[in-house]
């Protein structure tokens, strides 16, 4: 009797930006070096579970390399050059990048031009990620209700007081300037003053790189959705611990199902998300803000990456989400298994 085939491993890279060695030429934040690590290594742990893989990764040479995986590349110059090696090793890539600096966009491109499966959103959906005035625009031509959004050097020539008034927007209403290709709260700056955000612009050519938009009171959310040939369906919907300090945002955590009331509507939120990304792949978080005062939802950012929610999600629905994204990817006849509703808090 022959012995049962054995098929080799498939080699998975999990790249995680922040930790993989992104920053090698830079100061570490150690703000972002505690979120990216809670990502790669909840992802890591629900990926050495699932069969078929061997799993990869890089690391910083100023941290530790991840204890659940037995191979990681030390990195501790030209990231980008590791990583084009790395992409010449492996068959398969999930990539956890930051939007700002065009990082995801540029490491994504890498991905799609080498011989590698990439465990992420095609160019469409990590433009729109990646771009707010092209988020606006794609949001606003889905008819999905958000935050009127203008370009900066538009505001500066426009005059800031002619685009209030088109707006319908009180002079003195709360303002938000937003980097073009911000992540999270990162850049991000409110203004109670027009003047004071004209001047603010003007500095430095800011206006050429960033967005404004009228400050939206409401609850701070967030959903964590997959996305399959324009199909979505709904992990979990999150409550974000947001915080304005005088003039900046602070993420302080996530309750992970904290917005289980709106579950139905973000669930139909979600699948017109993923009707407007025809090429969206795997998992995409959704900001948004919820005005209970005036019953709507807007949503105010798309990120084509596994978000900081992932990591209570195992918990918060009872099954392995790396082994349910996969799939997701996989099968053309996927299902989503029933899911549970726990709640879980990311302390941040």
């Amino acid at each position: 009797m022959e012995s049962p085939k054995i098929e080799p491993l498939l080699k998975l890279f999990v790249c995680e930006f922040i930790t993989g060695g992104g920053l090698c030429a830079e100061a570490l934040p150690a703000s972002l070096v505690q979120e990216g690590t809670l990502m790669r290594d909840a992802l890591l742990a629900d990926l050495i579970e699932v069969d078929g893989y061997e799993i990869v990764t890089t690391h910083d040479n100023r941290l530790a390399a991840s204890p659940l995986v037995k191979s990681s590349l030390q990195v501790d110059s030209n990231f980008e050059d590791n990583f084009k090696i790395m992409l010449t090793q492996v068959d398969l890539v999930w990539l956890i990048a930051p939007e700002s600096n065009g990082t995801l966009l540029k490491l994504s491109e890498m991905c799609y031009e080498a011989d590698v499966i990439f465990l992420g959103c095609e160019f469409d959906s990590t433009l729109i990620g990646t771009s707010k005035s092209l988020a606006y625009e794609a949001l606003d031509e889905a008819k999905i209700f958000t935050i009127p959004t203008i370009a900066g050097d538009d505001f500066v020539q426009d005059a800031a007081f002619s685009v209030a008034k088109s707006l319908q927007v009180p002079i003195h209403s709360r303002w938000v300037a937003k980097p073009e290709d911000g992540a999270g709260c990162d850049g991000i700056k409110v203004f109670d003053d027009l003047q004071k955000l004209m001047s603010w612009l003007k500095q430095d050519d800011r206006y050429l790189n960033y967005i404004i938009q009228p400050y939206q009171q409401g609850i701070a959310a967030s959903l964590s959705m997959l996305c399959r040939a324009g199909k979505g369906w709904l992990l979990s919907c999150n409550k974000q611990n947001i915080s304005l300090n005088f003039d900046t945002f602070n993420l302080g955590g996530v309750m992970v199902n904290g917005m289980q009331a709106y579950w139905q509507r973000f669930e139909t939120l979600a699948r017109k998300v993923a009707k407007m990304l025809p090429d969206a792949s795997g998992y995409i978080g959704v900001d948004v803000i919820v005005d209970a005062e005036n019953d709507k939802i807007y949503v105010v950012e798309i990120n084509p990456r596994l978000t900081t929610s992932y990591v209570g999600l195992r918990e918060a629905i009872g099954h392995n989400p790396a082994k349910i994204i996969l799939e997701s990817i996989k099968d053309s006849k996927f299902t989503m298994p029933v899911l549970q509703r726990n709640m879980v808090e990311i302390a941040l």
